[in-house]
């Protein structure tokens, strides 16, 4: 879902939602059931079972409550960025994420292999993807990069974002290595 078809959610079911990243965070995906939730929530049982009718549309709310807020801190971290800036803070945004705040990392992880028995999680993961590979190539388009094709280029950044954020994760990448490979990929294709 993209921001503009998400629906806004009252204080009481972003809190039952961020509850689920407790407990995927704690326990794992397999975890999250009305009761584990409800219990980090601090509400009742019923009280989750009145926003979310099964644990499925509770988990997809709470993915994309997850791509939401991550789309709002990046707009709100890039309100007065020049475009090399907010292509920088779009590819670099989640090594900090990563490095520091592993668990949050983990948990989006954790949805991401969720996806794979998941359809509607899948296409959500995806159009968020799709959406930042847009970004990156209007932005790489902006910045004038040495590239015909400036939505492969955006797809090869994206994806090695993505990798390098995931080497920070596991620890195979410090994130000044992770920040440094996406440096010198930036500096080839922008002629830097």
């Amino acid at each position: 879902m993209t921001s503009s078809t998400r629906p806004e959610r009252g204080q009481k079911t972003v809190a039952i939602l961020a509850a689920v990243w407790r407990v995927v965070a704690a326990q794992g995906l397999g975890a999250v059931s009305f009761r584990s939730v409800a219990r980090e929530a601090g509400v009742s049982p019923g009280r989750v079972q009145h926003y979310f009718a099964s644990k499925e549309e509770l988990v997809r709310a709470s993915v994309d409550l997850m791509l939401g807020s991550a789309e709002a801190l990046h707009r709100d971290a890039t309100a007065t960025a020049d475009p090399a800036d907010e292509l920088w803070q779009l590819l670099t945004h989640a090594i900090p994420r990563a490095a520091e705040s592993p668990v949050g990392t983990g948990v989006f992880y954790s949805f991401v292999a969720a996806s794979v028995a998941d359809p509607q999680i899948a296409r959500a993961l995806a159009e968020a993807k799709q959406g930042a590979r847009r970004e990156i190539a209007a932005l790489l388009h902006e910045l004038r990069a040495r590239s015909d094709d400036a939505s492969a280029s955006a797809q090869e950044l994206l994806a090695m974002s993505d990798g390098v954020t995931l080497g920070v994760l596991i620890g195979s990448l410090t994130p000044d290595q992770a920040r440094a490979t996406l440096r010198g990929a930036l500096d080839r294709l922008l002629g830097s």
